[in-house]
C-alpha cells in the first residue's frame, strides 16, 4: 500500500503535470496530440490504482480512444491536403469529445460519481489544457462554435437544477465553464489561459480541502466551522458571486464581449446560464448549512483549530490575486 502511495504520488503525478503543460510550449499538432496521448494512459493508469469500479475506467479508456482516433486522422488529412472546412470541423469535433463538451458530455457525469475528489480535480483541469490550447491553434468553424456556447450554457442549469451530489454538479459546472473559455478562445483573447488558470486553482483548493479534511461524505460537512466556511467560500467562488475573484474575472471577459455586438444573444445566454448556475450553487450550499445545522452542537473555537485554518485561507487569497493580477 505504502509502494503504490509513492509511486502515484512522485511518479505519476509529476508526469501527468509534465505532459498536461508541455504541449503548451509547441506548435506542431501531431506531437500535441502524441502528448495528450501519453497523458490519457498515464491518467488511465492512476486510475486504475485508485477506483475500485473498473467499469469507468473502461467507458473513460473508449472516449478517449475514438476521439483521439478522429484527432489523429483529422490532424493527417490536414497535412496532406489543403485547408479544408471539413477537416477543420472533424479536428473540433474530437477535442469537443475530450472536453466532454455537449452533445458529447454524457460520459463525464456518469464518471464523476465514482471518481475520487483528486481523480475529479485532474480530468477537470489538467485533462483539458491540451485540448483547449490545440482548439485556440485552429480556425475554428463559427456554428459550431456557437452551438457549442449554447448547449454548454443551456444543458447544465437543467441538468443540476435541484440536484444535491456535488460531483455531478461540479462536472456540470465545468461544462458550464468551458462556455467561456471558449468564447474567449474564438475570440483569440489570451484571457481564457489566465480564467482557465483561476478555475484550476480555485477547483484544487476546494478539492483538496474536501479530500484531506473527508468534508462531504456521505453528504455533510466537517465537525470544524472554519473549515466549512472555507468550503462556502470556494463553492460562491467558482459559482461567481460577487466580491471573489472569478466574478471579477467574469465582470472583465463581459467587457471583452461587449466589443462584439453581433454575439449578442450568445453573451446573454451565457450571462443568464451563469446566474442560474450560482443559484444552484447557492441552493446547495443552503441546504446542506440547514442539515448542518440540524445535527451539529454549538461550534466550538480554538486555537489549534484557527492556526491550522489561517494559512489555507490566506494562501488562497494571495494565490487568487496573483493570478488576477497577472
Amino acid at each position: 500500500m505504502m509502494m503504490m502511495i509513492f509511486f502515484t504520488k512522485f511518479m505519476i503525478f509529476p508526469h501527468l503535470i509534465f505532459f498536461s503543460i508541455f504541449p503548451l510550449f509547441i506548435y506542431d499538432f501531431f506531437i500535441i496530440w502524441f502528448s495528450m496521448e501519453i497523458l490519457n494512459f498515464l491518467f488511465i493508469f492512476y486510475l486504475n490504482m485508485n477506483l475500485k469500479y473498473k467499469k469507468i475506467i473502461f467507458l473513460y479508456f473508449l472516449i478517449q480512444i475514438l476521439s483521439s482516433f478522429l484527432l489523429l486522422i483529422s490532424i493527417i488529412l490536414n497535412n496532406f491536403l489543403t485547408t479544408n472546412n471539413l477537416i477543420s470541423i472533424l479536428m473540433t469535433m474530437s477535442l469537443m469529445m475530450k472536453l466532454s463538451l455537449p452533445p458529447f458530455h454524457l460520459w463525464l457525469p456518469i464518471m464523476s460519481k465514482f471518481l475520487t475528489w483528486n481523480s475529479m480535480f485532474f480530468i477537470l483541469t489538467f485533462q483539458k489544457i491540451s485540448p483547449f490550447y490545440m482548439l485556440s491553434l485552429l480556425n475554428q468553424n463559427l456554428f459550431i462554435i456557437y452551438m457549442t456556447i449554447f448547449l454548454c450554457s443551456l444543458i447544465p442549469p437543467m441538468m443540476t437544477f435541484n440536484m444535491n451530489n456535488l460531483k455531478i454538479i461540479i462536472s456540470y459546472s465545468s461544462i458550464n465553464q468551458s462556455s467561456w473559455m471558449i468564447f474567449l478562445i474564438y475570440l483569440k483573447n489570451i484571457i481564457w489561459m489566465k480564467y482557465f488558470m483561476l478555475y484550476l486553482f480555485i477547483l484544487w483548493m476546494l478539492t483538496f480541502l474536501i479530500y484531506f479534511f473527508k468534508i462531504f461524505k456521505n453528504f455533510s460537512l466537517s465537525k470544524n466551522f472554519m473549515y466549512n466556511l472555507l468550503i462556502y467560500m470556494f463553492l460562491f467562488n467558482l459559482s461567481g458571486l460577487p466580491p471573489f475573484t472569478f466574478f471579477y474575472l467574469k465582470w472583465y471577459s463581459i467587457f471583452i464581449f461587449m466589443n462584439y455586438s453581433n454575439l449578442f444573444l450568445i453573451f446573454i445566454l451565457m450571462m443568464t446560464s451563469s446566474f442560474f448556475m450560482l443559484f444552484i450553487y447557492l441552493n446547495l450550499s443552503i441546504n446542506i448549512m440547514y442539515l448542518f445545522s440540524m445535527n451539529s452542537k454549538l461550534i466550538k473555537f480554538n486555537i489549534k483549530n484557527n492556526l491550522t485554518f489561517m494559512p489555507f485561507l490566506i494562501m488562497s487569497l494571495l494565490m487568487s490575486m496573483i493570478i488576477y493580477m497577472i
